[in-house]
């Protein structure tokens, strides 16, 4: 396909949203890239970096809400974005059982108002980051979307399912092409161990490298394990559907490596890579916790050529140099 003249970025301040920004730009160097983000999770200092990255003219950032009516409006006529990429959202599953109204205006209604921009300006597709937590302890695995009836179990979970349905609502009455991508457990460079989005990896790695800051735990007996997805390949799975030339009409698709690695052999491995013993505070099995997350990729792979382009153990080497840099 041709460069797109224009995308338009939401959450380009956190983890995912500011990788992909980075990495966007890289491939795609005549693209308009137009970010929002009110820094509710994301980093000032990621918006700083993508500034220098990319420079003035091809990235432009507007810090506030997605829910700021008036300021998306202004986003979309000004800059007619032929493509959104949706990775806002307030996560933290602890966060929206103490807050369901907060994160639910946020997850839901912020999801809402771009579908309704994104279609009265003629968007050509909105590419929805939506979540494996829709599943909620999926009762067969590998997982695969058709097999396992979502049952998502707090209200962070409901309201990334929500965005699902109205994604497809806007394809099926609508007429605007969306696309939801589940992600499993992403990591990667960027996600910092305090992150509401973090994994245990980064959350081990900064107790290893900053122990000052943050103490390392597991909670039950560490044979649970995750599917877990290197952030580039989530990356790649977003340009993949925005390349894609068949319309999706609110598809949903498991975004992951398709392997699955317990927590004990997550710690001897970064303990093998960093050289260093993690000492863990052994917590009990938290309430309602899944036991395993394993994602059939099958129906990416043959829908849009979707293939984890970084193994588990690549990716996890890439994220220690990462801590190593910091640490540096």
């Amino acid at each position: 396909m041709a460069n797109p003249k224009t995308i338009l970025v939401t959450g380009c301040a956190g983890f995912i949203g500011s990788n992909f920004v980075k990495q966007f730009g890289i491939k795609y160097p005549k693209t308009k890239i137009i970010g929002i983000d009110d820094f509710s999770t994301g980093r000032r200092e990621n918006i700083e970096a993508l500034r220098g990255a990319q420079g003035k003219k091809s990235f432009i950032f507007f810090k506030g809400s997605i829910l700021d009516k008036k300021l998306v409006e202004k986003i979309f006529g000004k800059y007619l974005p032929e493509y959104v990429f949706h990775f806002a959202a307030l996560p933290r599953v602890s966060y929206s059982v103490e807050h369901p109204r907060e994160t639910s205006e946020a997850n839901i209604i912020g999801t809402v108002a771009f579908l309704e921009a994104a279609k009265k300006y003629k968007t050509k597709r909105f590419i929805y980051s939506a979540s494996s937590a829709a599943y909620g302890g999926a009762k067969k695995l590998p997982t695969k979307e058709s097999e396992n009836c979502p049952d998502p179990k707090s209200p962070y979970a409901v309201q990334k399912y929500a965005g699902e349905l109205f994604c497809r609502n806007f394809s099926e009455l609508l007429g605007l092409d969306t696309v939801s991508l589940r992600y499993f457990n992403v990591f990667g460079p960027g996600q910092y161990g305090d992150s509401p989005y973090s994994t245990v990896i980064s959350a081990w790695l900064e107790a290893l490298y900053f122990s000052k800051k943050k103490k390392a735990f597991m909670e039950g007996d560490g044979k649970q394990s995750r599917d877990f997805c290197y952030i580039d390949n989530v990356i790649q799975a977003n340009i993949l559907a925005m390349k894609s030339v068949k319309n999706f009409n609110g598809e949903v698709f498991n975004i992951a490596h398709g392997e699955r690695t317990s927590l004990l052999e997550v710690k001897k491995l970064i303990e093998k890579y960093t050289g260093k013993k993690i000492l863990l505070e052994l917590r009990p099995a938290r309430l309602g916790d899944v036991r395993h997350t394993h994602a059939d990729i099958s129906k990416a792979k043959n829908r849009f050529g979707y293939r984890p382009v970084v193994s588990f153990e690549n990716g996890l080497k890439k994220t220690v140099e990462w801590f190593e840099f910091r640490k540096n």
